[in-house]
């Protein structure tokens, strides 16, 4: 009978007393288990992408104002200064002339028609003395005396016979012709007043006229007809003046 060695003998009572759930006996040596086995590590999962979300959409005119050309520093400074430019060089252009208007427009026709060729387009003087700038305003400190002279001329005054401010020592050289029987009332004033307050800037004399003019539409003054020049005189003409609303110039 062939024996059975030890050492499977003690693996079979190990295997029934582990299957019958019974200790091994005492003093029987402990099979040794084999080490046990390491748990393995499940492999690491990549995490999965982030996805970002698409901008939200920009507005047009959002688009317009990063994408357009900037003004640069140095133009901003120019458009700075433009309004004080602009205000200076409005500063030194030149006011046009008010345009006359009633009596006054009457006047400056008739010196363009019958005076001018003589004393100059803007009274600047010529064959004849000088209007502008005061210039006839010194010759006849009077209205009425201007008034005058142009309805009687040179050839009634007489040559040789002062006319105007006695002071500048003027006579009548002739040359000068009276327009009484050619200019109504209306057309002597007006181109007397025209000499006076448009060519030589006489204020109280552009405000005569303005008041000639509300008088004429008013029906207080009437200025139709011609003076005569053999027996005008300045008290006349003062008188004229003097009616209606225009009392006091």
């Amino acid at each position: 009978m062939t024996e059975i060695p030890e050492h499977l003998l003690k693996r079979a009572a190990a295997a029934r007393a582990a299957s019958s759930g019974d200790e091994p006996a005492a003093g029987a040596p402990a099979e040794a288990t084999p080490a046990a086995t390491p748990a393995k590590v499940p492999a690491q999962v990549a995490p999965a992408p982030v996805v970002e979300a698409p901008p939200a959409p920009v507005a047009p005119y959002m688009t317009a104002h990063f994408v357009r050309k900037k003004i640069p520093w140095w133009a901003i400074s120019a458009l700075l200064l433009l309004p004080l430019w602009a205000f200076t060089y409005v500063g030194t252009l030149e006011r046009p002339p008010q345009e006359a208007t009633g009596v006054l427009a009457e006047g400056d026709q008739v010196f363009g028609a019958r005076c001018a060729s003589c004393h100059g387009a803007t009274g600047g003087g010529g064959s004849g003395h000088a209007l502008a700038d005061g210039e006839v305003l010194v010759a006849f400190p009077s209205v009425a005396d201007h008034v005058v002279w142009v309805v009687q001329g040179s050839d009634t005054v007489g040559l040789g016979n002062s006319y105007g401010d006695p002071s500048l020592g003027r006579v009548v050289e002739g040359g000068m012709p009276g327009w009484g029987d050619v200019l109504t009332k209306e057309q002597l004033l007006g181109v007397v007043l025209h000499e006076r307050a448009r060519l030589s800037g006489s204020d109280d004399d552009a405000a005569l006229a303005e008041a000639i003019d509300d008088a004429v539409h008013g029906d207080t003054l009437d200025l139709a007809g011609h003076f005569d020049p053999a027996t005008i005189t300045a008290h006349e003409v003062e008188e004229l003046l003097a009616s209606g609303t225009v009392a006091g110039h």
